[in-house]
């Protein structure tokens, strides 16, 4: 097996593509149209993946014989998560770097997260009705805080754009050049594991940071 190379947002669109064939195969009876919509899924999918790694291979042919289960589906998915890049399991310390202001830091239920789905880290602390953010940005990790309504709503997530339960995320930021804070206020996903689950474009992500992060120069 080559190291992995597939990024979480990638498994997310790889995914999403084989729940949607299995969805035509329970649907469709023609096997013409059943190939088809196969053929357009590998043609989707294969870019993404490593060339001449067995694992890829396994799972492609996998992909071919696929039957009409959703079951095998997930099964054939977790093949190929050892190909994807997780994120990092930052340590206490590593987290309070990015947190500085913030006290008593809860920390994440890592155990409860499939790293290899992750393309940011995101819990809640629903005592102080917080949410805690950390996603790449430029060559490093930054540290997102922000309130967190408990209300919960029927919406379009501002960083999957998903419609979902979603809450009002709101971040205080302060602009080079501006002087006092600004608060800005967006709708996201309750549950981060989900909404990673959905996220396939990461320009969706760096579009939210550029608005919530503290400032410019950050």
């Amino acid at each position: 097996m080559l190291e992995p190379t597939i990024k979480p947002y990638e498994y997310s669109y790889i995914t999403q593509q084989v729940t949607t064939l299995v969805s035509a195969y329970l649907t469709l009876n023609d096997q013409r149209m059943r190939q088809i919509t196969l053929a357009t899924t590998l043609e989707r999918i294969i870019p993404l993946l490593p060339d001449q790694d067995p694992l890829a291979r396994e799972f492609l042919q996998g992909l071919q014989a696929l039957p009409p289960k959703r079951q095998a589906a997930l099964d054939l998915l977790q093949t190929l998560q050892p190909l994807v890049i997780p994120f990092a399991q930052l340590t206490p310390k590593q987290l309070s770097k990015l947190f500085r202001k913030v006290k008593k830091l809860p920390q994440p239920n890592w155990a409860a997260l499939n790293l290899h789905e992750l393309t940011y880290l995101g819990w809640n602390d629903g005592g102080n009705q917080k949410k805690y953010l950390v996603a790449p940005w430029e060559d490093r990790l930054i540290g997102i805080q922000g309130d967190f309504a408990p209300q919960t709503v029927k919406g379009v997530c501002a960083i999957c754009h998903t419609i979902g339960n979603v809450s009002l995320f709101t971040a205080i930021t302060k602009r080079n050049g501006v002087t006092g804070y600004t608060r800005q206020g967006n709708y996201i996903c309750r549950d981060s594991a989900q909404c990673n689950r959905q996220l396939t474009d990461p320009q969706r992500l760096r579009d939210f940071l550029t608005v919530v992060r503290p400032s410019k120069g950050r």
